[in-house]
């Protein structure tokens, strides 16, 4: 890690940011809602299972506003940093839906 990446980790806890502990895993779809009516944005109410070497595999209800066009599928797998003591809080990489 450089040292912006301490000070960053150093800021987090300072702040009591709930990622403060956070390590490099993903999140796997394993359900997510229809799209329904023709709204361009939509949120999709998902069950996930987080996953990390770190932590045990936990699944967590989530939602993401997206497009029809880039709508989650359940098998997806998209990278997340996850909190060690509470996996329930993770940052999901949401960009990867339209990669």
């Amino acid at each position: 890690m450089g040292e912006l990446d301490d000070f960053a980790d150093q800021l987090e806890r300072l702040t009591g940011d709930p990622l403060a502990d956070a390590v490099r895993g993903h999140v796997r779809v394993v359900s997510a809602s229809e799209p329904t009516g023709r709204a361009r944005y939509q949120a999709c109410n998902l069950d996930v299972v987080v996953e990390a070497a770190e932590i045990p595999p936990v699944t967590v209800s989530t939602e993401v506003v997206t497009t029809r066009k880039h709508w989650p599928r359940v098998g997806m797998i998209l990278p997340a940093r996850i909190s060690v003591s509470d996996p329930t809080h993770m940052d999901v990489d949401w960009d990867a839906l339209a990669r």
